[in-house]
């Protein structure tokens, strides 16, 4: 899930950005923004789903300008 996630938000960024992986412990799943959360699988309670890739790759994107 996270490389698939990953993948997405590097084809939105390209060069533009630096994404990290880092493995979590508990089935914890986050995706930040400079620090903001985009995306936290502790707060829907399941996992990304393709309308929420979407939606991440969109903030991404509207981040860079």
């Amino acid at each position: 899930m996270a490389l698939w996630i990953g993948g997405e938000i590097y084809a939105a960024g390209g060069n533009k950005i630096r994404l990290r992986l880092t493995p979590g412990a508990a089935g914890i799943f986050e995706v930040k923004l400079d620090g903001d959360v985009v995306f936290d699988k502790g707060s829907v309670e399941r996992y990304p789903d393709l309308n929420d890739a979407k939606e991440i790759k969109a903030t991404v994107l509207n981040r860079l300008g």
